[in-house]
Order: C-alpha cells, then sequence, then structure tokens
C-alpha cells in the first residue's frame, strides 16, 4: 500500500510541476528564515551553558537606591573579594576580575588585547578547554595564558607554551611567558577575552588602584555547592556595606546582591546593568526575527493550502473512481496529507541549505556575535524541524483532505460535485495571505527607514568627520599633537581626560532640593569645536583659567531641563555634596551611548593638560580615510612601541 501511495503521490507531482515548484520554493525560504530564528533564539537561551559548574556560581553585586530608583551595578569594592575569601566558609572559591587594554608586543609587531585579570581559581570556576598548559598555573604572575586565536594571531601556531610575551603599558614595558592555551570561548559565553594572567598584576599594571581601598570597583564571581547557603552568604555580606559608603557618599550601597550566574546575561541586558562582562542580545532581536519567520512560514503554508485546493479540483474523478472500488475515505485522507507532508519534505531539505546560506548573511551582519549550525548533536533542532514538519503538512493539507475526501462517488461521477473557485474559506486563505504579506512589507520598509532615520540622526557632535587617538598625559599629548600639525586637512586638535562615547563617568549632582545623577567628562582646550558640540548659550572655558578648573561647568540642554531651568547661566550646582559649581555654558543635547539607550543628562568640565588620555583631530568628512592614515604613520614614528 505505501508503495502505491508513493506511486500515486509522484504521478501526482509531476502532472503539477509548475505549482509544486512554487511550494517547494517559498516553503524553503519559509524554512530557511525558521533555521535562523532557531539558531538566534538558541544563541540567547543557552548564554553560558558551556560552563559546567553554572548552576553554583553567583555575582556579587551592588545594589544602591536614588531618588527613588533602585539599580544593580554587576561590581563591588575591590577588597570585599579577600574578605569573602578569609571570612565566608560557605563559598568555595572567589574570582575577582578586571580588565585592561593594553597592548602585546612580539618582536617589532604590535597587537591590541583585550586582557582580563582573574584570580587563580578562575579556570577552575569557569570552563575553559586547554589545548597546552596547565589551568593551575594561573597563580603564577610571570605566565601569561591566550586563547587559541590569539596564539595564533601572534605567533602563528598554538604551540606556544613558555614562549615570551611583552605587555605595553603606556610607556612601560612587561614580560611574561604564555602559560597555556585555551580554546576561545563561544560567542554566547560571558567571556571573550583573548588573554587572562593573575589578578595580582592588576594592581602592578595601575599604580591607582589600591588593593585595601574601598573606593575602587571590580567584578566579583562566588562558587557556592550547596545552595541553600546563599541568604546565608548575602546576609553575610551586608556587615561591609558600610565600608563603602563611609568613602564614597556619591555611591550608596543599599545592599550587596548575590545573583545566579545562569541568567545574568539576559538580566543585564533588560536592566541596563553596570557590568563589563558581555550581555545577551537585546530582546527584540530574538523576539522580531521569530515573529517575522512565522509569519513568512504562515505565508507559504496558506500558499500551499490554495494550490492544493486547485490541484485537488482536478483529482475528483479519481476519488470517485478509488471510492467505487472500495477506496475507504481514511486511506484517502492518508494519501492527501501525506503528499503535502513529501512536499514539505522535499522543502525542509532544501530549507536546510538555504539555512546555511541566510546564517553566513546573518552573522556578517554582527561582528560581536556568530550564530553556528549544529544538527546531529542537538536534539533541541531536530524537534523543531520535526514540529515545523508536522505544522506546515497539517496547516496546509488538511483541509482539502478532509473536504474532497468527504464527497459521494455518485456525485462526483455525475459531474455534480464541485470542488475549487472563490469559496468562502479560499477567500480567508487569500485574505490573510496579503494581510500577512502587507505587515511584512511594511514592517521592512519600516526597518528600512528606521536605519536611514539612525544613520543620519544628529547625535549632538560630529560622527563623521573625528578620529580619536588615546595618549598618556600631557607630554604625549603635545609630541603628538605637534606631528600632526603639518597636515593642511586637519582642522582642528584637542585633548581630554574623558570623551562622548569612549569614557565618562557617573555622579550625582544637587540643585537646591533636588538631586540627578549625570554623566561627567573632563576636557581641554577646543574640546567642544573639535568634537562638533554646539554651543546653545554662554561660553567656552577660557583657556588656562583656574577658576574654569574649579568652579565652572558646561551642561546640555537635557540637563538645564531636568532641572526647571529656562536660564541656566550663573546657576550654582552641588557636586559630590561640597562642591559648588557654575553653569558657564549650554551645549545642544548629545546621546552619549547611541540610540541605544535613552538621552541622559550631561556636565563637562574643564581639566589640565597633565590629565589628557585623548587626543582628538577633527577633519572635512572627505578627509577622514587620509588623514586616519596620515595619522597611523606618525603614530608609528612617535610611538614605535605601541
Amino acid at each position: 500500500m505505501i508503495k502505491n501511495y508513493l506511486l500515486i503521490t509522484l504521478r501526482s507531482l509531476l502532472k503539477n510541476k509548475l505549482f509544486i515548484f512554487i511550494n517547494i520554493f517559498g516553503l524553503s525560504i519559509a524554512i530557511g528564515c525558521c533555521i535562523v530564528a532557531y539558531f538566534n533564539w538558541e544563541y540567547d537561551a543557552t548564554f553560558n551553558n558551556n560552563h559546567q559548574k553554572k548552576e553554583h556560581i553567583y555575582r556579587v553585586s551592588s545594589v544602591r537606591e536614588f531618588e527613588g530608583k533602585t539599580t544593580l551595578y554587576g561590581y563591588v569594592p575591590v577588597p570585599l573579594g579577600e574578605v569573602v575569601r578569609q571570612n565566608m566558609p560557605d563559598v568555595k572559591n572567589t574570582v575577582r576580575m578586571s580588565w585592561s587594554y593594553s597592548n602585546f608586543k612580539i618582536g617589532d609587531n604590535l597587537f591590541p588585547s583585550g586582557l582580563a585579570y582573574a584570580d587563580p581559581d578562575f579556570f577552575d570556576v569557569f570552563s575553559f578547554e586547554f589545548i597546552v598548559g596547565q589551568p593551575a598555573d594561573l597563580k603564577d604572575k610571570s605566565k601569561m595564558f591566550l586563547s587559541d586565536e590569539a596564539a595564533i594571531k601572534l605567533y602563528g601556531t598554538t604551540d606556544v607554551l613558555g614562549k615570551p610575551l611583552t605587555q605595553v603599558l603606556g610607556t612601560e614595558l612587561k614580560e611574561y611567558v604564555v602559560g597555556g592555551v585555551y580554546k576561545k570561548q563561544p560567542a554566547n559565553s560571558s567571556f571573550n577575552d583573548m588573554a587572562y594572567t593573575n589578578y595580582e598584576n592588576y594592581f602592578d599594571d595601575d599604580k591607582e588602584v589600591d588593593e585595601h581601598d574601598w573606593k575602587n570597583r571590580n567584578t566579583l564571581f562566588v562558587l557556592i555547592d550547596d545552595n541553600t547557603r546563599v541568604a546565608i552568604v548575602k546576609n553575610q555580606l551586608q556587615a561591609y556595606r558600610e565600608n563603602n559608603n563611609k568613602v564614597r557618599e556619591d555611591f550608596q550601597i543599599k545592599e550587596y546582591e548575590v545573583e545566579p550566574f545562569e541568567g545574568m546575561p539576559q538580566r543585564d541586558q533588560a536592566n541596563d546593568t553596570w557590568s563589563r562582562t558581555k550581555p545577551s542580545s537585546p530582546p527584540a532581536a530574538v523576539v522580531a526575527p521569530t515573529m517575522m519567520a512565522v509569519l513568512i512560514l504562515l505565508i507559504a503554508c496558506f500558499n500551499m493550502t490554495n494550490t492544493a485546493i486547485a490541484i485537488s479540483s482536478r483529482r475528483l474523478k479519481e476519488i470517485g473512481i478509488r471510492k467505487v472500488m472500495g477506496g475507504m475515505r481514511s486511506h484517502l485522507i492518508t494519501q492527501f496529507i501525506g503528499e503535502t507532508m513529501f512536499i514539505c519534505f522535499l522543502a525542509l531539505l532544501i530549507g536546510l541549505l538555504l539555512g546555511e546560506v541566510l546564517l553566513s548573511a546573518w552573522n556578517a551582519l554582527w561582528e560581536e556575535m556568530k550564530l553556528t549550525s549544529h544538527y546531529i548533536d542537538n536534539p533541541g533542532f531536530l524537534i523543531f524541524l520535526i514540529v515545523v514538519l508536522i505544522f506546515t503538512g497539517l496547516l496546509a493539507g488538511s483541509y482539502p483532505a478532509f473536504y474532497i475526501s468527504s464527497f459521494e462517488p455518485v456525485s462526483i461521477l455525475k459531474g455534480k460535485a464541485k470542488f475549487g473557485g472563490t469559496s468562502f474559506f479560499t477567500r480567508i486563505l487569500l485574505a490573510l495571505q496579503y494581510a500577512i504579506s502587507l505587515t511584512a512589507i511594511v514592517c521592512a520598509i519600516a526597518f528600512y527607514q528606521n536605519s536611514i532615520f539612525q544613520r543620519d540622526f544628529d547625535l549632538g557632535f560630529d560622527q563623521k568627520g573625528v578620529i580619536i587617538s588615546y595618549i598618556d598625559g600631557q607630554g604625549e599629548f603635545e609630541t603628538y599633537r605637534n606631528s600632526l600639525k603639518e597636515n593642511p586637512s586637519i582642522i582642528s586638535i584637542a585633548g581630554s581626560k574623558h570623551s562622548i562615547w569612549s569614557s565618562r563617568y557617573n555622579d550625582p549632582i544637587k540643585f537646591e532640593s533636588k538631586q540627578l545623577e549625570v554623566d561627567i567628562i573632563d576636557v581641554g582646550d577646543d574640546y567642544l569645536k573639535t568634537m562638533g558640540l554646539e554651543l546653545k548659550e554662554g561660553r567656552d572655558f577660557t583657556k588656562d583659567s583656574e577658576s574654569d578648573r574649579k568652579e565652572s561647568v558646561i551642561i546640555t540642554e537635557k540637563l538645564a531641563q531636568s532641572f526647571g531651568w529656562d536660564k541656566a547661566i550663573g546657576k550654582e550646582i552641588i557636586w559630590l555634596d561640597t562642591n559648588k559649581l557654575y553653569v558657564i555654558g549650554v551645549v545642544k543635547n548629545v546621546y552619549t551611548q547611541g540610540l541605544w539607550r535613552e538621552l541622559e543628562p550631561m556636565m563637562i568640565r574643564y581639566t589640565e593638560p597633565k590629565n589628557y588620555s585623548h587626543l582628538i583631530v577633527s577633519t572635512a568628512d572627505a578627509n577622514l580615510l587620509d588623514v586616519n592614515k596620515f595619522m597611523e604613520k606618525k603614530w608609528k614614528e612617535v610611538f614605535p612601541n605601541r
């Protein structure tokens, strides 16, 4: 019987090649989109699943309440890690983490690095697969651990155990040896740094950080074998809130939170947690592709149903004869649904190939997120494919199968039974097809227009004609600036300690009885002009003015609006509870985090050249690439070790 079903199916397909081609092609595209949507969802849902002890890992975070708003910060005072290690027996392992953006040097070649400092227990708590070396050697301060990708980039091979490696810290050089090479973490892991070294090196590398100073911050993870003891650990931590609150009047901690490592990236993304570890995808980036894939699949299914109805109307005599010869209705239903399932199966095979193509295109869009297909070792994906196959087969084939098989053979053979045409059901299907298609088109147009809107949106500063280099202090700033002055395409050069997007800090300020948290940047001469900030009211800082350094600030329109000021010039602001600052200028609003976050109020302070860490160059948009090449050339001449 199965052989007969297959023969009838093949004969029917060959008679309706065009219809079948359209169905298979459309459905395979829909299935390919569903495959991308599935792996995109899986990427987010399985974040950090590679860490075997994830159920027992927790991050210690700070909870701060300010102006009635409670915010979670994914960091704690630096000394807290040692306090936990010495005083809390329920905690098996503690891991402090900090990060650096120094360079590595191999011979005469320089490589930018993403270096993390971690306590020796790091590789015991988190799962890393080592190619060479021993994870326990992280306790050795002289050793550096590299990802396989970093090892190949630096040395051309992963067989690098014991090889020398130089870290460039400003003007200083620090020597290490390679202690091990590990396989690079999956893209959906919180840890994607190219190198790790012992945490004690952090205090050597950043002389301003004191291991015992509660003002400094780092990330702290703990491993607790008995999860029922977490509440006790959290309660013990609260005794150390005052250690922070005594020295940080501007950052009063309400409580310490012990939050599970599982789900941490999703919480960080949803709650905008201040954290240095990698967050998961934004919810919209997971939901939107899924919704679009489902809509495309429904369009393909409805189209297949309409096609099946049209094809079935040509087979009424076949059905009548089969019924006269004793064919049962259940056999006919099985035949028609089986044919639809066979079409869906062919579309599924082609959809798998298209899915690989679409995955490559998807990965090309995002540098930080790489989706990987894996079928055989993924029971969830196999279940997903089976569900898609059954869903599409039943949705597309059920109506024609059940309806046409209900006709009486006499009425069919006498020509009285009619099937097809514009019935109420087909009208509904067509309406749904058009409605979903129109919805998808509108969404695509909106997405395209939104990309244009974001591209052309005025963020409050010059986005297209500015280049920023990182320097260390006044001496380096003046040396590099002097070497750049010979280029006539450079319009302006400025220095600063912080800069929009690249760095800033956040503190509370007060006006009368109202408090506000603001982003703050410290800048030097000509910063506003070089960055393209538009002064709406008042004046810029006066060059070398000591009074401007001590008590003058420039604010954004958003800050003035938040305090309800119509005229902001001359207003007195209290910063850090004691410092009186006076507004001398108001600039157009600046989006310090692009359009990913809401517009935040910002305050600009004037700083001395000795504090400069940024050199900013402005040029015409058309000259940007040429100026950048010129700056690179001069950089290599002035700073050959960086």
